[in-house]
């Protein structure tokens, strides 16, 4: 039975619990929803992903590691922005500006099926519940080092800071 709001469509078997409506709804009124996992262990960082831009946008969704929730959830709603404004495209080693008040973030592209399954469950979810089928593609939204602003496939870069972003992209740096 489709939405006749234009929506997401739903069997009429379906039974979504808060989480789902709430992506749902999110996705409808702001065109993105932002979900953040909090690590199971203190040793591993957290991350922030996307629900959304595949949808409203025809363009990959993106995932933060390492940050705090309020600074990745305000990180992926600005690169939205960019991305529906300013006619942002994202592609592996597309810079960002204005992301991080004085820095410049890199999209990188998550090209492992795998790592996109791990990450972004309820993206792939809401693709699923849209007729179509698992993430194909995914951007990770890379930070630098704050003190040197380097990057991790750069000299400079800290591996304390390394420890906050699991790499998912490709090593080394963009082509």
């Amino acid at each position: 039975m489709g939405n006749p709001a234009g929506g997401a469509q739903m069997s009429e078997t379906e039974t979504l619990d808060a989480r789902q409506t709430g992506i749902i709804d999110s996705v409808e009124k702001y065109g993105l929803s932002v979900m953040h996992v909090t690590a199971e262990r203190p040793d591993l960082p957290s991350f922030s992903f996307s629900i959304g831009f595949e949808h409203t946008l025809g363009q990959p969704e993106v995932l933060i590691y390492g940050l705090e929730r309020d600074l990745a959830r305000n990180m992926i709603n600005e690169v939205f922005r960019q991305c529906q404004e300013q006619g942002l495209v994202l592609a592996d080693g597309q810079v960002i500006s204005d992301v991080i008040e004085g820095y410049d973030c890199i999209a990188r592209s998550i090209e492992d099926p795998r790592g996109r399954m791990m990450h972004f469950g309820y993206a792939n979810w809401f693709q699923r519940r849209n007729g179509g089928e698992n993430l194909r593609r995914a951007m990770q939204i890379v930070w630098p080092d704050p003190e040197s602003k380097a990057f991790p496939w750069e000299d400079g870069f800290s591996r304390e800071i390394g420890r906050s972003q699991v790499q998912l992209y490709p090593s080394g740096g963009p082509r």
